[in-house]
């Protein structure tokens, strides 16, 4: 056996796999196999006698879990936990959250879920969305129960504010708690409480794990840190993988210094780096390796592979964000008719959705398959969120914001001033919203028939809570769909895309029979809690040929042969309000690079000159990013004789004549309906249409605007 970890693992990685006891940190670098290291460093353990329950895997998606699961049973033919670290948190909850005052079938609730909540909060409170939108609300209160509140609650500053939100904090957790609920903060947040209350239960679980193994550790938060402390506070055997470059969720709370000062934190540590990448070519690690090195953040480390040189790195520069859409069309084309490549082989990257909107149309002119990944879930989509909301009130039927989200869905004649009463008399008594809703029929000042209209729900609900234990989950689901007439409702009510709203309710279908047959001992519980922990990444696969857009937030942890980045400019990558804090322009360079080291074969990054917000055109300089990855290139001065990474090829689109519009001259006196009244400077030819470069009174400086869009009027 100990064959196969010196035939499947370098130097190394092989090192760190036979590190039994004590504090590990593996600092490997993008591509550099950090997944089989925790694979085969799991197995190892198995083989040299640590029983499979003894070792706990945590990392950051179902997908990785699974994956890791399957290769270490590959192995040993013994699997350990591997789990996200949300869904240990479930774990830990569905055994233990009686301690905390809760029921054990308790209910996990999504975003949308959260929001509605602090909707109610602020309702109950009387306080009006001047004062905070829900949204900010709800925002504010994560930070604070992450930990993040120093540099995320810029908005709430003054005493009356900090007060508003501790009102708005209580009155959310109050609503949770009668709904016998946790949101996802919690998840990680109710485990560690218990611990700290309950020492023997803290303990238990110490025993239980001997060894932890923690991937991707620079994305981990203030309270992952905290239970991997506490986990790991009697044995000591942690090993931590990860990267400091790739640490990009800030934004989410994930805390750099967590890995930087591992060392530090864990007394003892041995530190193995992983530099041989086995993805992509010399050229993509020698680029990406100049960009990051500007960074003072990190470990020092240094990418290199046996793959070889591999194509240039293209770099092209458009006149404007439609010329880069069509450049990109232009070289998908050539990627999959020259080089072979299938559409599901290339990915665009994008620091935001909003730029998608013209690569999308440019890949539609030219019948051009694509999938963006990232957009609304698919767990996300109304038709799937209402039937999933009637199987949450059949466990839970505590479960208010589920019922308020059905109880007239299908329209059944319950309206808002029926729904007003019943929520008041469930704040009232304090009960639950579906307790009210079986008493409607003693609620004074209800008409007759609003009362029936609720009963209806109610017999539906009762009717189909009798059949949870004795009907597989997919049945339940499908009998109760047939009896809602739900597909009938879609219908009528979106004739448009009915039929795409129908397959998705069979796709949720499918999910549940999957699910039953490899948990043929879960419940429809179960179900509910598996899906409530998975994320769009999740979902993910390239079993279609299409091509891949996403955010670069997105590309981590995939890779692809072909990869562009677009928008590579200062304001667009990095992004504007980066650009005057170091720490949030670290982190924007770690996005760049964790975008170029997905490419294993082919990478291109395009900027445009100008680009259009909201019909003005700014002028945009090229990303800092750009001159920073190709460095080392330009000091050489064009290609290296012996073999090293010639500069980019660079595409500068040639500019059209300027074409005369018909209704503006220069000289002509203009109106915009936000800056006003202005003077036409010059004509300036795009790639399709000409645009208008405007002095507006009272402004130094000319703007530039696309006609079609900015609305201007001739005066």
């Amino acid at each position: 056996m100990i064959e196969v970890f010196e035939k499947n693992l370098n130097p190394q990685q092989l090192e760190a796999v036979r590190r039994l006891d004590g504090p590990l940190m593996v600092v490997a670098g993008a591509g550099s196999g950090k997944t089989r290291v925790i694979t085969f460093r799991m197995a190892y353990l198995i083989y040299q006698g640590i029983p499979a329950s003894r070792i706990l895997g945590l990392t950051f998606t179902n997908k990785a879990a699974d994956e890791m699961r399957e290769r270490v049973q590959s192995l040993v033919h013994a699997a350990p936990l591997v789990s996200t670290f949300h869904s240990f948190g479930a774990r830990i909850l569905r055994n233990e959250i009686r301690h905390l005052g809760y029921t054990g079938r308790f209910v996990i609730y999504d975003e949308d879920d959260s929001l509605r909540a602090v909707k109610d909060a602020l309702d109950s409170l009387n306080m009006k969305e001047d004062v905070f939108s829900p949204q900010q609300a709800r925002a504010a209160i994560s930070n604070l129960k992450n930990e993040v509140a120093a540099h995320r609650l810029s908005g709430f500053r003054s005493a009356s504010d900090k007060k508003k939100l501790k009102a708005v904090f209580d009155a959310y957790h109050e609503i949770l708690k009668r709904n016998n609920a946790v949101d996802f903060d919690d998840l990680l947040l109710l485990p560690l409480k218990l611990f700290q209350e309950h020492p023997a239960i803290l303990e238990s679980y110490q025993e239980q794990y001997l060894y932890l193994l923690v991937d991707e550790y620079q994305d981990t938060n203030a309270p992952q840190y905290r239970l991997i402390k506490m986990l790991s506070g009697k044995h000591g055997n942690v090993c931590v993988v990860g990267d400091p470059d790739q640490s990009i969720y800030r934004w989410r709370g994930s805390d750099i210094r967590n890995i930087l000062h591992f060392e530090n934190d864990f007394s003892g540590t041995k530190k193995v780096v992983l530099e041989q990448n086995y993805r992509s070519t010399t050229r993509i690690l020698q680029a990406a390796n100049c960009l990051i090195r500007h960074n003072s953040r990190r470990t020092t480390k240094n990418l290199w592979s046996e793959i070889g040189e591999g194509e240039e790195i293209l770099q092209f520069v458009a006149r404007d964000h439609e010329e880069e859409a069509k450049l990109v069309t232009e070289l998908i084309q050539h990627l999959v008719e020259k080089n072979e490549l299938k559409h599901r082989d290339i990915a665009v990257f994008y620091r935001t959705h909003a730029q998608s909107r013209a690569i999308e149309e440019s890949l539609r002119a030219d019948d051009i398959p694509y999938v963006v990944i990232g957009g609304p879930g698919f767990y996300g989509r109304k038709e799937v969120k209402d039937i999933l909301a009637y199987l949450r009130i059949l466990v839970t039927p505590g479960d208010s914001i589920a019922v308020l989200r059905v109880i007239n869905v299908p329209k059944r004649g319950i309206g808002k001033t029926t729904i007003d009463r019943l929520v008041a008399a469930s704040r009232e008594k304090r009960i639950p919203l579906y307790e009210v809703a079986q008493k409607a029929g003693l609620l004074e000042g209800l008409p007759t028939s609003a009362r029936k209209a609720v009963s209806s729900f109610v017999e539906i609900v009762e009717e189909f809570r009798g059949k949870v234990e004795s009907l597989a989950p997919h049945k339940l689901a499908e009998k109760l769909i047939n009896k809602l007439g739900y597909f009938e409702m879609l219908k009528k009510e979106f004739p448009d895309d009915a039929d795409d709203r129908i397959d998705n309710l069979y796709e949720l279908l499918d999910t549940m029979q999957t699910f039953e047959k490899g948990n043929p001992d879960a419940g429809l519980g179960d179900y509910l809690e598996r899906i409530s922990l998975i994320s769009d990444i999740d979902r993910w696969e390239d079993k279609e040929n299409r091509v891949n857009l996403m955010t670069v937030h997105n590309s981590k942890g995939l890779e692809f042969d072909a990869v562009i980045i677009v928008g590579l400019e200062e304001g667009i990558f990095p992004h504007v309000n980066s650009l005057e804090d170091l720490d949030k322009l670290e982190e924007e360079r770690r996005l760049c690079y964790v975008g170029m080291t997905r490419a294993k074969r082919f990478l291109c990054v395009t900027s445009a000159e100008r680009r259009l917000r909201h019909g003005l055109f700014m002028d945009n300089e090229p990303s800092r990013f750009v001159s920073e990855m190709f460095e080392a290139e330009e000091e050489r001065g064009g290609e290296d004789e012996e073999g090293g990474v010639r500069p980019p090829r660079k595409i500068v689109p040639r500019r059209g004549q300027a074409v005369a519009i018909p209704e503006l001259r220069e000289g002509d006196r203009v109106v915009h309906p936000a800056f006003g009244p202005g003077t036409v400077v010059s004509l300036e030819a795009g790639y399709e249409e000409t645009f208008v470069r405007v002095l507006f009174d009272g402004d130094s400086d000319a703007r530039l605007l696309s006609p079609t869009f900015a609305q201007l009027k001739k005066t």
